[in-house]
């Protein structure tokens, strides 16, 4: 007989880290044996994980998320009129086995919270046409290619941004993109004639999407990889699609335009950055930035935490500001820190999250060789007299794979305590430093996950051990809203591995005496962050509302600027705090035509997006 279990979150422990989006698939079953070690190098091979996510059912199409509509039984309750007209037409009540809708016992799921009683007259969903699970997003599916295909397209690197004219990129210039720019000069045609390495092909292509530097005219396309890529033809070289770790090869991969020359790597139809990730950053990073003055940390090494990270864009984002303001020139900041005093470590448990993130980071900070060069990263400033500073950079950013929620306990442990497994090895090391600023985006939206040591699924999943202490993640349920078909995009945006009260309180055990907590969440939930704050010894010292357009009722999430709290001998009385001399006037993204307002284009150009 099984014993099923329900949670708010995706326990801690092996379940965490047993699959990217545990319970996520109809068809994913996944058992975790207490005591695993999940491991993964860069984010691309499996953790443990007995899965079947990949699942077809019987016309081929892919299964995804259980139905948010019925949850999962493939039937939904008939509504009153439907009722009614049914008894009328059939001249006597209606029970479940009336309605004339078979539900394939497989197909049921156990764990809904519903009723699926046969006194209730039900109709087959109509979301999911009563398969009780939605297929997974078309684009997404095409994305999981693990390998080049033999031949065809694979990835892409997305235009240059439409820049207006005489307009220039400032902050930490990657060393890939100078390489490019001396690649451009001396071999402004090579991308039409023969490639003699791997890197002059990847160099070739970026510089097609990026285009010359002064064009500000002519319109440009996104350029894809052609495959098979060329082989070398010069023995000496040692360059690969695998040492090029930036180059997206991938179907479905795209190398997308972050903040001023960075870039990040995406999937088509997956999860990608967004504005509350840009808010986020910036107002973090700028309210760190401008309390430095004030602060302990002149002339000490800056230590910035992300946490939950993802695809590492605000992690990014936060790290190319901060580059670009403490190390001179007109960026908001007076030069107080070398940028080489710069630690950044962004912590993620999915384990293609992890992959995508290091990859980006190689692109953006990577120091590469070159024709015989060494190309290191530099910091360009643009001051208003028109004159160019550029400095050579040095910063430690690094992705660790692991449960951000596990921090909180592992700094509690003693020095001399042996970690559980490598990943908490990693962890450790983080969860022992403080941090001068954190940052967070937590997903907005609540799952309830079921568990099950049922001995049937054992059995089903074709597991050859012996142990039988195992945890079983069986569904995920989602309780708002609807769950996305897009794997990676799943717990980016549902409360998988906690929610904003998670978020503060890992940051308040990690977060430096005067540290900056920046976190944003859906505005429906600002009771829980207020709560959340307060019961993780935090003080909320700044409220930044964001509106996508004017004109609009209520915001679609804020900012939320935290620090330590101070002693009180009353803690009652800090929801008393909780008014209006908190909240900043609120950022509002677009105006009545479409167009973005001045607020938020101060934003966007303090990031050195261009505003057309």
């Amino acid at each position: 007989m099984s014993s099923t279990t329900t949670h708010r979150y995706v326990p801690q422990g092996p379940a965490s880290l047993s699959s990217d989006a545990p319970g996520w698939s109809a068809a994913d079953v996944i058992v975790i044996e207490t005591g695993a070690n999940p491991t993964a190098s860069d984010g691309n091979d499996d953790i443990n994980v007995k899965s079947n996510a990949s699942e077809r059912s019987n016309d081929g199409e892919t299964k995804g998320p259980i139905c948010w509509k019925c949850k999962g039984t493939c039937q939904i309750p008939l509504r009153a009129h439907e009722r009614k007209r049914k008894q009328t037409t059939q001249g006597q009540p209606l029970r479940g086995e009336d309605a004339n809708v078979k539900v394939p016992p497989e197909s049921r799921n156990a764990d809904a919270t519903h009723d699926t009683s046969k006194t209730i007259p039900r109709r087959s969903c109509p979301v999911c046409s009563g398969a009780g699970y939605l297929p997974m997003r078309a684009r997404y599916v095409q994305s999981l290619a693990s390998s080049p295909p033999s031949n065809g397209i694979g990835g892409s690197i997305t235009a240059r941004r439409r820049r207006p004219q005489g307009w220039k990129e400032f902050g930490p210039v990657p060393p890939v993109v100078r390489a490019c720019q001396d690649f451009m000069k001396s071999k402004p045609n090579n991308h039409n004639g023969q490639k003699e390495t791997v890197m002059d092909y990847a160099l070739s292509i970026l510089s097609e999407a990026n285009g010359p530097e002064e064009d500000y005219v002519t319109p440009r396309n996104d350029v894809f990889i052609s495959l098979p890529i060329p082989s070398s033809t010069d023995d000496t070289d040692t360059s690969s699609t695998t040492t090029i770790k930036w180059l997206p090869i991938h179907q479905g991969e795209q190398l997308c335009n972050l903040v001023g020359r960075w870039r990040i790597i995406q999937r088509i139809g997956s999860h990608r950055w967004t504005t509350d990730d840009l808010v986020t950053a910036y107002v973090g990073a700028s309210t760190f930035v401008s309390r430095l003055s004030q602060s302990k940390l002149r002339g000490k090494t800056i230590r910035y935490l992300d946490l939950g990270t993802g695809n590492a864009s605000v992690l990014q984002m936060v790290t190319w500001y901060l580059l670009s303001r403490l190390s001179g020139g007109d960026g908001g900041g007076d030069a107080v820190l070398n940028p080489c005093d710069l630690k950044a470590v962004g912590v993620e448990a999915r384990s293609e999250a992890v992959g995508l993130a290091r990859r980006s980071l190689s692109f953006n900070l990577d120091t590469i060789e070159y024709n015989d060069k060494v190309y290191t990263g530099t910091v360009t400033h643009h001051s208003q007299t028109g004159l160019v500073n550029t400095e050579p950079f040095k910063c430690n950013v690094q992705i660790v794979q692991g449960d951000f929620r596990d921090l909180v306990s592992l700094s509690k442990c003693n020095n001399d305590q042996e970690a559980r497994n490598s990943e908490d090895q990693e962890l450790k090391e983080v969860s022992s430093q403080r941090y001068d600023l954190i940052t967070g985006t937590p997903p907005y939206f609540r799952v309830d996950f079921s568990s099950s040591s049922s001995a049937e699924v054992k059995k089903s999943c074709d597991s050859k051990s012996s142990k039988d202490n195992r945890e079983v993640i069986t569904a995920a349920i989602i309780q708002q809203g609807g769950m996305p078909t897009s794997m990676q995009s799943a717990p980016a945006r549902c409360e998988f591995r906690g929610g904003v009260e998670a978020y503060c309180e890992t940051a308040s055990a990690m977060l430096a005496q005067d540290g900056v907590f920046a976190v944003c969440e859906n505005w429906l939930n600002n009771d829980r962050v207020w709560n959340g704050a307060k019961h993780a010894g935090l003080d909320i010292d700044a409220v930044w509302p964001v509106m996508g357009k004017v004109g609009k009722k209520d915001p679609l999430f804020a900012v939320y600027v935290m620090r330590k709290a101070a002693e009180r001998s009353d803690m009652d009385s800090f929801v008393s705090e909780k008014g209006r001399e908190k909240i900043q006037p609120p950022i509002v993204v677009r105006d009545g035509n479409g167009k973005w307002t001045d607020g938020y284009a101060k934003i966007m150009d303090a990031m050195s997006i261009p505003v057309l």
